[in-house]
């Protein structure tokens, strides 16, 4: 992880935990400086060819998911809890945002290609009618993909043979032109999440 980015994401999540109002977009927040805001922007750039499989088997590239604003969070269907807790918060979180938020998608990137098959994807994700479609790659286009957005992950062996992943936990929010404008803390107050959404939602962001 470079260093400018780890004192991002210390700096957002330092600002929620004291209470700042930190606003949606964290160029315009008091507590973000200009450049931690610059950090964040260049966040998922040159990975626009990466080849993915997504949950209905469908061959994709990254830059096919633009379009339409989008929350994007790396895990592994595996994991025991910060992944469902992320997603299911997610969801809970644009439920509350209102009709606007209708725009919004997840996508949740494997970082576990190996057992994340579309087949075990599209059941894992089956019970969020659609908005939230999962997508794995190859080994390297997933490497590609996680350096892209300074995630770290790492195999962590268990007893009988069996794997977990440390992995970095944040949710990366979207705009339509694939931009990353605004990122999200593991564990995030409701009500924050909610309106950081609401203005990943709005045409303007």
């Amino acid at each position: 992880m470079r260093a400018g980015t780890y004192v991002l994401i210390v700096a957002t999540a330092a600002a929620v935990a004291t209470g700042g109002a930190a606003a949606a977009n964290p160029a315009q927040s008091p507590n973000v400086t200009a450049t931690v805001a610059a950090e964040i922007a260049k966040l998922g750039r040159g990975v626009e060819d990466v080849a993915l499989v997504d949950d209905t088997g469908a061959q994709v590239r990254w830059r096919d998911l633009n379009g339409q604003p989008r929350a994007v969070f790396f895990g592994f269907t595996h994991c025991p809890v910060i992944c469902p807790v992320t997603v299911w918060e997610l969801d809970a979180a644009l439920a509350q945002a209102g009709p606007a938020a209708d725009r919004i998608k997840v996508n949740f990137v494997s970082l576990d290609p190996a057992r994340d098959t579309p087949a075990a994807l599209h059941s894992y994700f089956s019970g969020f009618k659609g908005r939230v479609v999962g997508v794995s790659g190859s080994d390297a286009g997933t490497k590609r993909l996680a350096k892209a957005f300074d995630v770290t992950f790492q195999k962590v062996g268990l007893s009988k043979g069996d794997y977990t992943l440390d992995h970095t936990a944040a949710v990366y929010l979207l705009n339509d032109k694939g931009q990353v404008v605004d990122l999200l803390g593991y564990g995030m107050p409701r009500a924050e999440m909610v309106s950081r959404l609401k203005r990943l939602a709005s045409p303007a962001s």
